[in-house]
C-alpha cells in the first residue's frame, strides 16, 4: 500500500499535478477525502487544521514522518506530535513579512491620522478635526527581530522612525537603530511611542505583556499585537487602556479563535480587533507552495528537508 501525501492547504490545480509528478510513490488525498483508516498511512501532511488533530489523534499517526504547516508558528500543532522525534515540522516563516507589516503600518497610521475617528463620524457627515499625529522621530520597539520584525524597522525608519529592535542575545538587525536583550526590551524600554509584538509562541512567551510591563509605560504608547495572544494578559491589556498606560491597542491574535462574540474586546472604543488575517495575502497559495515544493523536492531525493525547518527546542 503506498504512503498518502495528504493535502490540508489551498492548492492550484497545477499545483496539484506538480506534486503528483515529484511524489508519484505516494497516494495523494485532500483532507477533506481521508477515511479513519487513512490516517496510520500519513507520511507527508501539507497543511494543517483543528479537525486533523482530532483525526490523528483518534486513529493514529504510525507513519507520519513530515509536516508542512502554512503558517509561522507551530502552536497549533499537538503537543505528541510536535515531541515526536519521528516527525519532521516545517513553517512558512518569512512568507508573511510584507502583508504583516503593510497591516502594522495600517494600524498605525489609522491611529495616528485619526482615520477611525473620522470614519466614525462620516455617518453623521460631522465636519470636524481630531488629533493628528506625525510618525516622523517616534520612538518603535518590535518584539521579535526575525524577518518580520526586520520588515516593520524598514518601514518605519523610511517614517522617520527610531526603531528598537527586542531579541534573545541582543545581536544587531539590519534596519533596527538598536538591538537589546529580551531582557532590557521589557525592562528599560520604557519609552516608547509604539510598541509592536511578532513573537512566536514558546514558554518563555506566555503573559509576558502584563500589568507590571504596561505599568512600565512612560508615553501612553499604541500597542499592536500580531504575534500571538498568549502573549497578553487580557484583563491587563483592558486596564492599561482603561487607565491611559496603554492609549489604544490594535489586536490581530488571540488566546481563543475565533474571538468570542462577548470577549469584551470587540465593544472596547481603544480597542481595534481583527480576525488573524494580517499575513493573508491573495498569492498565499503560490507562496506558500513554493517552501512546499521545494522541501517535497528534497524529501523525495533523501529523505532531508530543504527550508524552514523548526527547532523543537525553540518552538520556531
Amino acid at each position: 500500500m503506498k504512503k498518502i501525501l495528504a493535502i490540508a492547504n489551498r492548492v492550484k490545480d497545477w499545483q496539484i499535478n506538480d506534486i503528483k509528478d515529484l511524489a508519484n510513490d505516494y497516494q495523494m488525498k485532500m483532507a477533506d477525502e481521508l477515511t479513519d483508516a487513512d490516517f496510520p498511512n500519513i507520511e507527508i501532511q501539507y497543511g494543517w487544521n483543528a479537525d486533523l488533530a482530532e483525526k490523528y489523534a483518534a486513529n493514529g499517526y504510525d507513519s507520519l514522518r513530515w509536516i508542512q504547516v502554512q503558517f509561522a508558528g507551530i502552536n497549533q500543532l499537538p503537543k505528541k506530535i510536535v515531541a515526536d522525534e519521528k516527525i519532521q515540522i516545517t513553517n512558512m516563516s518569512g512568507i508573511h513579512a510584507t502583508p504583516i507589516a503593510e497591516t502594522v503600518f495600517g494600524y498605525i497610521l489609522n491611529y495616528y491620522r485619526s482615520l477611525h475617528v473620522y470614519k466614525a463620524r462620516e455617518e453623521n457627515r460631522h465636519w470636524t478635526y481630531a488629533q493628528h499625529m506625525s510618525l516622523h522621530g517616534k520612538k518603535m520597539v518590535v518584539f521579535g527581530a526575525g524577518n518580520v520584525g526586520k520588515e516593520i524597522a524598514r518601514i518605519g525608519q523610511a517614517f522617520g522612525l527610531e526603531t528598537i529592535g527586542v531579541n534573545t542575545s541582543g545581536r544587531e538587525v539590519d534596519h533596527f537603530n538598536q538591538t537589546v536583550k529580551t531582557t532590557d526590551g521589557f525592562e528599560q524600554v520604557t519609552d516608547a511611542d509604539i510598541i509592536v509584538n511578532v513573537l512566536p509562541e514558546t514558554d518563555a512567551t506566555q503573559n509576558i505583556f502584563d500589568a507590571t510591563y504596561f505599568g512600565r509605560q512612560e508615553k501612553h504608547p499604541l500597542f499592536i499585537n500580531v504575534g500571538r495572544g498568549s502573549a497578553i494578559v487580557d484583563r491587563d491589556l483592558i486596564e492599561a487602556v482603561d487607565q491611559g498606560d496603554i492609549a489604544y491597542a490594535a489586536l490581530d491574535v488571540f488566546r481563543e479563535e475565533p474571538l468570542p462574540a462577548e470577549h469584551p474586546f470587540w465593544a472596547h472604543e481603544k480597542i481595534d480587533v481583527t480576525p488573524h488575517m494580517t499575513g493573508q495575502v491573495e498569492h498565499f497559495a503560490i507562496e506558500t507552495y513554493k517552501i512546499f515544493q521545494d522541501n517535497l523536492k528534497a524529501y523525495v531525493e533523501n529523505g532531508d528537508l530543504a527550508v524552514n525547518v523548526v527547532s523543537k527546542e525553540k518552538g520556531y
